[in-house]
């Protein structure tokens, strides 16, 4: 399972600075690899314009866009360069006086206002190489109103952004990530030397996450990364296929062996839910499982679809002293649950075991939690500010709310949004990147719930972040349904024609 660090803008600069000091790079050799990088990993964009303009800031991210300004025009390519005010930094400076050398005029602000004016529609790619990672807002006025030229002027056809989008500042969004303060509106992202941590989930239209690419140029991210220097967040690459073959039943399989997990849910009218649950993982290959709910119609809803099937109305200290709850390995407690039931704060799970919190198992603040070394809280939005007491508008804010919640009360969350991310009690999280607009329907979240206690049961030593890799891969499947608007039950099915 690959592993891709994620760094913070302070991060990134440490590293930078780590490549100069450590290994001997000079600053102006990396502004030049990162330039060149870019050159090449967008040798078609650059063919499709007319002509290409760079916006220089006066710092790092200025002098890459300088640099880049460069190779591209001595390959032929119309450019123009303008600049907020003359570069500060020494690198950046040389790069600066070469285009003075070669292209000519560099453009103040005041000509770049004035040559959107007098420009056709459509015609120019702009690279945004303004601010880099380390801008922090709010912004001038100027630069508010530069940004919202490039935003709204017809004459743009492509927004490219180095390193990260001007003005972008993932801890001043509204509610719903809404925009609440200037930056720009890139179509891509090209993030250089480091993938950067501020950049995930970036989007500036409520359906389209804007892609991003990396561009390797020799910073040290596997050879020198300390915890002073490194926070310990990554990308997981999703594996559907191993997803897919880690699920399928060996030939000496018996129902234990195959999994075994009990389920608590499912409140008078919302019985649906635990079953979806139940279903998914009997579907996917799990050997014996037993629900527990307190409505007492659970048990004709179960049977009337399989006599093979165990279900029974209780509490959840009935699940508890149920002789079957020692030999299974996994409990899911919460779908379809009205509210946080009476007995799982007092549960101190047996090692070796594993518990999903879900829905109406996900507490209010100040709700005493279960003690186990394997619980896994899976909340959406909504329910982790209940969970944290205070609004989150961004995975960063949830970032920095989740790392000491964690951390106090030894638990793992997994947030469910169109990015998914991952905290540990040790302080490591992980992010998954992947919207997939096919599960924005109702029941997916008890999907996704069915199939990670389907992988908890496996006869595996998987620690949690594989489990979820596993479980977000295998869901990942559900974007080859050719049905547009899929139910749960139509992407479990096609789930299960997967195996």
């Amino acid at each position: 399972m690959k592993q891709i660090p994620l760094f913070t803008s302070d991060e990134s600069k440490k590293v930078d600075s780590l490549a100069i000091t450590k290994l001997g790079f000079s600053e102006q050799s990396l502004m030049g690899m990162a330039a060149l990088s870019v050159f090449h990993a967008n040798e078609d964009l650059w063919n499709t314009a007319e002509s290409i303009w760079i916006i220089c800031g006066s710092g790092g991210n200025g002098g890459d866009g300088y640099a880049l300004a460069h190779f591209l025009y001595q390959e032929g390519h119309t450019v123009q360069v303008f600049q907020t005010s003359p570069n500060k930094n020494e690198a950046g400076q040389f790069y600066e006086s070469l285009v003075k050398k070669t292209i000519g005029k560099i453009g103040s602000l005041k000509d770049f206002q004035t040559e959107t004016e007098l420009t056709k529609e459509d015609s120019v790619l702009l690279v945004d190489a303004i601010f880099g990672t380390g801008f922090k807002s709010p912004l001038a006025k100027d630069f508010q109103s530069l940004i919202e030229t490039i935003n709204e002027s017809g004459v743009f056809f492509y927004r490219l952004s180095l390193d990260t989008p001007s003005g972008w500042d993932p801890y001043s969004l509204g509610p719903k990530g809404q925009k609440t303060h200037h930056y720009v509106y890139a179509d891509s992202i090209e993030e250089l030397g480091t993938r950067k941590w501020e950049n995930v989930g970036f989007i500036y239209e409520k359906d389209n996450l804007i892609p991003r690419y990396f561009e390797s140029i020799g910073f040290p991210i596997r050879t020198h990364l300390t915890e002073t220097k490194f926070s310990n967040k990554y990308y997981y690459e999703k594996e559907p296929e191993k997803a897919i073959q880690v699920l399928k039943r060996k030939n000496n399989a018996h129902k234990y062996s195959v999994g075994s997990a009990m389920f608590f849910g499912g409140s008078q009218g919302m019985e649906g839910a635990i079953l979806l649950s139940e279903e998914a993982f009997s579907r996917l290959g799990g050997g014996i499982s037993k629900i527990y709910s307190p409505s007492k119609q659970i048990s004709q809803y179960v049977l009337k679809e399989d006599l093979s099937k165990m279900a029974l109305f209780g509490d959840f200290d009935s699940l508890l002293s149920d002789p079957f709850y020692a030999k299974t390995k996994t409990i899911l407690v919460g779908p379809g649950l009205k509210s946080y039931p009476t007995g799982l704060s007092e549960l101190k799970l047996e090692s070796g075991k594993t518990c999903i919190l879900d829905a109406g198992a996900i507490p209010e603040i100040g709700t005493k939690l279960p003690v186990g070394d394997r619980i896994l809280l899976t909340p959406h939005v909504g329910e982790l500010n209940r969970l944290i007491g205070k609004n989150h508008h961004s995975i960063q804010e949830a970032y920095d709310s989740l790392i000491p919640f964690t951390k106090e009360h030894q638990v793992y969350v997994l947030l469910k949004s169109f990015v998914s991310l991952l905290v540990c009690p040790d302080g490591s999280s992980y992010v998954w990147e992947s919207p997939n607009p096919k599960l924005a329907t109702m029941g997916t979240g008890d999907l996704l719930s069915g199939i990670l206690t389907r992988y908890f049961s496996l006869d595996l030593e998987l620690s949690i972040p594989e489990v979820v890799l596993l479980a977000l891969s295998f869901l990942d499947n559900s974007k080859q349904l050719e049905e547009p608007y899929p139910s749960a039950h139509q992407i479990l099915t096609s789930l299960v024609e997967a195996l």
